[in-house]
């Protein structure tokens, strides 16, 4: 479940604040764990680097935690909430890989030259799976680090996790006729781009997932042994995300947003020690007075 969920229900948030309020850090903690594991893979899409994204998850909770007592309940928890997500998100030094990947064109230009001479065998393929996954999804990653912050988050919101426009224009406190626009150009640039160069999308284009994972093998860059340290996943993006647009906009732009949204859903297993260390973060102690 996601908080942007059919059976997510945001009564259960302010009944956990309440309780905070009243002294309960247990409660705290479970509108942590709520948020946090959504939070990180907003933040993984975002930044592209699993362990800036959980530095920026725990950064944004501890801006939140610290601010509980200013929600005044003039929008909804979750509105309030994701609003300042959006807001740090988008303020937050810039990440190492939005400096190596500055522009659709020179990415475009990396794709073009680079590991593009030997191909897989078919058994090298089968033999390789899990490192032409990783390929494939560091691809993906830096395709979508090409557009600006904005688009970034719109695109995420709006085309990965499938926001409703309403809601998605709520956080970003924009119309939602706004967003939409916003939305369209993010996914014109990005889905011109893809038709260009990725070979998934187009058979006539030029990048092969298998030519650039021989070539990072041949460089040590991944390799069959090291890509085991690679986490296992059971749920994608799409099987938790409950609700599909099944718009005409939807059914033209699916096998762009097929690759996305077919991509892990990560479940941190570190959430309850994160937890325990933004109980103890000393801004969040101080201002509840927790010892």
């Amino acid at each position: 479940m996601t908080p942007f969920s059919i059976s997510y229900k945001e009564e259960d948030d302010l009944t956990l604040i309440r309780e905070f309020f009243e002294g309960s850090k247990v409660a705290l903690n479970r509108l942590i764990n709520r948020h946090q594991q959504f939070i990180y893979n907003l933040a993984l899409k975002f930044v592209g680097d699993r362990d800036e994204a959980a530095d920026l998850t725990q950064e944004v909770l501890i801006s939140i935690i610290s601010k509980l007592d200013k929600f005044q309940g003039n929008s909804s928890f979750r509105t309030w909430l994701y609003r300042m997500v959006y807001n740090r998100f988008i303020d937050t030094k810039r990440k190492k890989i939005e400096k190596s990947v500055v522009s659709f064109e020179e990415y475009g230009d990396f794709l073009d030259t680079v590991y593009n001479d030997e191909d897989m065998t078919p058994q090298e393929q089968a033999d390789n799976g899990k490192a032409i996954d990783w390929t494939r999804n560091k691809c993906l990653t830096g395709a979508l680090i090409c557009l600006d912050r904005q688009q970034r988050m719109v695109f995420i919101l709006g085309a990965i996790f499938n926001l409703k426009s309403n809601i998605a224009a709520e956080i970003l406190e924009v119309t939602p006729e706004n967003f939409r626009k916003q939305l369209q150009r993010a996914k014109d640039d990005l889905f011109r781009f893809m038709q260009d160069k990725c070979g998934l999308i187009n058979v006539a284009a030029p990048c092969r997932c298998q030519k650039k994972t021989k070539g990072y093998i041949q460089d040590g860059i991944v390799s069959p042994e090291t890509i085991q340290f690679y986490p296992q996943f059971t749920d994608s993006i799409e099987s938790v995300v409950e609700s599909k647009n099944r718009e005409i906009d939807y059914l033209i732009t699916n096998p762009y947003l097929y690759l996305f949204t077919q991509q892990p859903y990560e479940d941190k297993k570190d959430n309850e020690i994160k937890s325990r260390h933004i109980l103890s973060d000393p801004a969040v102690m101080q201002l509840f007075q927790l010892s």
